[in-house]
């Protein structure tokens, strides 16, 4: 009777054990999301080429680009939403303003390994795929 209470102890305890470290995790936890920069909510408001949202590896469809490539009189912008490498979204807004050049807010507050949010300007940029050189700021 004295071994099989043991033994009985010996599990209670190494279950207490298990769900006391359950709660340990490591990394920064599960993504907290953020306010939204004054830069990007004062935007110049763009005709809208849609939204997009694609699974791990898919690629923006060739239509919503072309939308976007052929903006360059009255500007537009497409959303896009991809998961991170983790499985978090990343949202970013290309915008192509009237005149030319790009714009890229990225909303990264909802990836656990995120930075904010992030805003490229792309002047000489031609498509979607040769944006040349662009500066970076941090909202």
């Amino acid at each position: 009777m004295a071994s099989a209470t043991k033994w009985a102890t010996a599990v209670l305890l190494a279950g207490v054990s298990v769900l006391a470290l359950s709660g340990c995790v490591t990394g920064p936890g599960a993504p907290k999301g953020g306010p939204t920069p004054q830069a990007f909510l004062d935007r110049e408001e763009l005709p809208s080429c849609g939204t997009v949202v694609l699974e791990q590896g898919e690629e923006v469809p060739t239509g919503d680009i072309a939308c976007l490539e052929e903006a360059s009189v009255a500007g537009a912008e497409l959303a896009v939403t991809r998961p991170s490498t983790e499985g978090d979204p990343i949202t970013q807004y290309y915008r192509v303003p009237p005149g030319g050049g790009w714009q890229i807010y990225t909303d990264m507050t909802r990836d656990r390994y995120g930075e904010g949010w992030w805003l490229d300007e792309c002047p000489d940029a031609l498509s979607m795929s040769q944006l040349g050189e662009c500066a970076n700021t941090r909202l």
